[in-house]
């Protein structure tokens, strides 16, 4: 039962003292010697590696020449970690529970720990910036791996009373976006412990949403109705949904599918032997001592303890923690009866060694139905006999080790009969249930399921033969640091005769698989093998002369698959490919491939979006391992390569499925590095010999693919451009700005952004730079974005909007239904000038770029409705 409000606190738990600071350090050294917490295991280490055989096999069409041998790396390291967003309940110092239990033990395992507190800054201002909230979130190291993060908000939050407004959640989503630009966090899993949190973990991007369902929050009469309501929608956008009882279990699972239940659990060590120091106010304390600690709320059974503490006044009640919505008035009256008010969580365990008997005294309603207490591991951690009411959990996890009472009379009864208890063979017993039930081995179990539901596990197959350079630097990219969690790299060394072979031996990582074929086996019959030998669920043919941005790339490419279940196959766009996943505007290098600027802009205007295609190509393509067992291999009669992608293309379609193009998706291709090393005869005889197989296998001729997907691709007369804007029905809208667009998210800038989110409205910037590069006549830089440095190619279009954002420059040729200027982007003179020229011009000033979109767009719908 992990909820409070602002002045609600309910458990005795705060923390931390220098014992547990000393025991902490003490833990972090022995774990060093035990692994290794770097996020990325070396790519390259001089070792030499070990050899297995594998048994030959044959393709569908032809049979593999036998022989190829398997070199498998097992080298020491760990899996690749992802890092934790924790949304919680309760502040990391308020009180140990399991929120911060669990997220102690994933910073002990390596992962970053990323606490979010429960006060959120408020900065009263509409239409900040990005930059500018970002100075104000709060970032502190409090522990290994663990830092408390203070997010920006429009206006102070209170998590259990208020509602995120749009401008609310725009802040917090830069706060988060912050953190994870400061930290290079790629792969992330938002874990959110209260409903609150769902407007905002659901706006956030590129991450996966761990609901960590602890509570029946109906059963709190603090609740709002739009707590619940919140909670809804988390059940239902959740990857996983964590239970901490079998009632919530069962309550989820109706919602949704990706539910477990992982109850609750002890801190072994910290509970299992009586402290050396003891307290004062205990001596005074008379025995038998009969004890609790945790919240006294609302669901406490405070008229219980009293009716057992009027018929036993030798007992001594000890009651540890916070009394707020709980009428202790009439115990209070009592001698035997002592409130000791809430305990920090590193006294605990002196005051629990001191108890004879541990109650759990809880009403029986929905909430407590629902309950797993912690403290019941914590007290039998500690050996103590414990008394509770009748709760389905104690009754489900301990019945045979904790007395259960539904009546006063019984209850009395029970502690009674704990107190005759003698002989430390119960005690063991309980102890030893508390080692099987500890935070260490809950985490392994969360851990398990995250990696089950959310990142299934990914084989990306690499075929290579020589370019040793272009091996080396796509491995590089592949397995940088942030790369996807689950993840299995097969290289097929298609008979090397340069160093690739000798290199490729002497790799140590764990997540690299080598398989050395003796001959070449050609594209097709080189990624059949290595599929053959990969084990992922999910398959990504990846050429090695490509490079992988960031780690985000194989999550983009796997979200159609959960989308529509009738995809099999995705692929990403490229700066090189002879189909419409090519770029039709990129900006990058043969290095670093694509510029972060860039890449950052891709991004955002892209976000989600697919096409679906006839063709991919398949210098990347990922598709699920169901799709491969029912289409099969590829056809290995394409020998070296060429036209297998599209043969593989027309089959999988065959069998039913959908091909996407995933627009948010980009991958680095250089080129068919390793088949342009042909001689031109030979290139051209191979080309035509596998066009005709292709032909004459599919009965049909086959067709140049399309080029990018861009409205003006190849359009350069003005007519035609004209031309291609009529037919698509919609609105155009013209931007003069600056001329150059870089990455400071300039006033104009934040309009033509703005604007972008219209559906219905393709914008035009006039600009000759983009982010350092020069543009050349019309781009597609967004979904509905273009940039062009010829503004003459559009004299014959008629826009709906032409709309001046720091230019003064007047052509005379550019016909529009309305001129607009945003006046914020002039000096006084500038626009004065201006409006001279154009004096039909309508001047906007509204201070918040919002206001200006929508006056801006409002113009023509005032025209549609007349």
């Amino acid at each position: 039962m992990n909820k409070i409000t602002n002045n609600r606190r309910r458990s005795s738990t705060n923390r931390t003292s220098p014992r547990q600071i000393k025991l902490r350090k003490s833990n972090y050294k022995l774990y060093k010697k035990k692994r290794s917490v770097q996020p990325v295991p070396p790519i390259f280490l001089s070792h030499t590696t070990h050899q297995q055989s594998v048994t030959p096999f044959e393709y569908e069409a032809a049979p593999v020449h036998a022989g190829p041998r398997v070199t498998e790396i097992f080298a020491p390291g760990i899996a690749p970690l992802y890092d934790i967003i924790r949304f919680p309940v309760i502040d990391w110092q308020f009180r140990w529970q399991r929120p911060q239990q669990l997220s102690e033990q994933f910073a002990q395992q390596g992962h970053r720990v990323f606490y979010v507190t429960t006060e959120i800054i408020g900065l009263r201002k509409e239409e900040a910036s990005k930059e500018e909230v970002g100075r104000f979130v709060s970032i502190k190291n409090i522990d290994r791996n663990v830092w408390l993060v203070t997010l920006c908000a429009h206006k102070p939050l209170n998590l259990y009373k208020d509602e995120m407004s749009s401008w609310d959640i725009q802040y917090l989503k830069w706060s988060i976006e912050h953190v994870r630009d400061k930290f290079g966090i790629s792969q992330v899993v938002s874990i959110v412990d209260l409903p609150f949190w769902t407007p905002l973990v659901t706006a956030m991007e590129q991450h996966h949403i761990v609901y960590d369902c602890m509570d029946h929050h109906a059963g709190f009469s603090t609740n709002d109705p739009a707590m619940l309501h919140q909670e809804e929608r988390l059940l239902r956008v959740a990857g996983l949904v964590v239970t901490s009882s079998q009632h919530l279990y069962d309550w989820a699972m109706e919602h949704n599918p990706s539910t477990v239940l992982i109850r609750n659990a002890a801190d072994i060590s910290h509970f299992l032997k009586p402290p050396e120091q003891s307290l004062t106010e205990l001596k005074s304390l008379k025995q038998p001592i009969i004890g609790y600690y945790g919240a006294i709320s609302d669901w406490f059974d405070i008229r219980l303890i009293e009716t057992v503490a009027r018929n036993r006044p030798e007992w001594t009640f000890v009651l540890i923690g916070h009394t707020f919505g709980c009428d202790t008035t009439d115990v209070e009256k009592l001698d035997n009866v002592v409130l000791l008010g809430e305990k920090p969580y590193h006294e605990l365990p002196i005051y629990l060694h001191r108890f004879q008997v541990a109650l759990i005294p809880f009403m029986k309603n929905m909430l407590t139905k629902a309950t797993n207490p912690v403290k019941l591991y914590e007290y039998l951690a500690a050996g103590k006999p414990v008394v509770s009411t009748d709760l389905p959990e104690v009754e489900a996890v301990a019945s045979d080790m904790v007395s259960i009472a539904d009546t006063p009379d019984k209850f009395e009864r029970a502690i009674h009969e704990a107190l005759q208890e003698s002989g430390t063979e119960q005690i063991k017993r309980r102890q030893e249930f508390a080692r099987h039930n500890n935070w260490v081995q809950r985490y392994q179990v969360l851990n398990d399921y995250i990696t089950q539901h959310l990142f299934p596990k990914v084989s990306v197959i690499i075929v290579v033969h020589n370019k040793w350079s272009y091996t080396e630097q796509c491995l590089r990219s592949l397995l940088q640091k942030g790369h996807y969690p689950n993840l299995e790299v097969v290289v097929v060394d298609n008979a090397s005769t340069d160093q690739t072979s000798f290199h490729l031996k002497a790799l140590n990582n764990p997540l690299v698989k080598v398989i050395s074929s003796p001959e070449n086996l050609g594209f097709s019959a080189g990624n059949t093998l290595g599929c053959l030998e990969s084990t992922g669920e999910y398959m990504i043919l990846l050429n090695n002369d490509t490079l992988v941005p960031d780690g985000s790339w194989i999550t983009r490419l796997l979200r159609p698959f959960h989308e529509d279940p009738q995809i099999g196959m995705t692929g990403p766009m490229s700066n090189y490919v002879g189909n419409d996943q090519a770029l039709d505007h990129f900006i990058g290098d043969a290095v670093y491939g694509a510029d972060v600027r860039w890449l950052h802009d891709f991004y955002k205007l892209y976000h989600e979006k697919i096409r679906y295609t006839d063709l991919l190509g398949f210098f990347c393509v990922a598709m699920k391992r169901s799709v491969w067992d029912k289409v099969g291999s590829l056809d290995p009669a394409y020998g070296i390569g060429m036209f297998e992608d599209d043969d593989y293309c027309e089959r999988v379609r065959n069998a039913g499925y959908r091909l996407a193009i995933v627009e948010d998706a980009f991958v680095y291709h250089y080129g068919s590095a390793t088949i342009k090393e042909l001689r031109p005869q030979a290139y051209d005889s191979l080309w035509e010999k596998n066009k005709a197989y292709y032909e004459q296998k599919w009965n049909k001729t086959w067709r140049l693919p399309k080029g990018p997907h861009s409205l003006f691709h190849l359009a350069d007369h003005p007519q035609e451009i004209a031309n291609r804007i009529h037919v698509t029905g919609k609105k155009f809208a013209l931007v003069l700005g600056d001329k150059v667009w870089d990455a400071h998210s300039k006033r104009w800038q934040k309009i033509v952004m703005g604007l972008t989110e219209d559906e219905d409205l393709y914008v035009i910037v006039y600009a000759h730079e983009y982010h350092g590069k020069p543009i050349i006549g019309t781009r597609k830089v967004g979904p509905r974005l273009y940039f062009t440095n010829r503004i003459d190619l559009f004299s014959q279009v008629t826009f709906d909007h032409v709309i001046y954002c720091g230019s003064t420059d007047v052509y005379p040729y550019l016909r529009s239904d309305h001129f607009v200027a945003d006046s914020l982007c002039y000096h006084d003179h500038r626009l004065k000038a201006l409006q001279s020229n154009l004096p039909d011009i309508k001047v906007f000033g509204d201070a918040l770029v919002t206001h200006t979109v929508r006056n801006v767009m409002s113009l023509t719908r005032d025209i549609s409705t007349v």
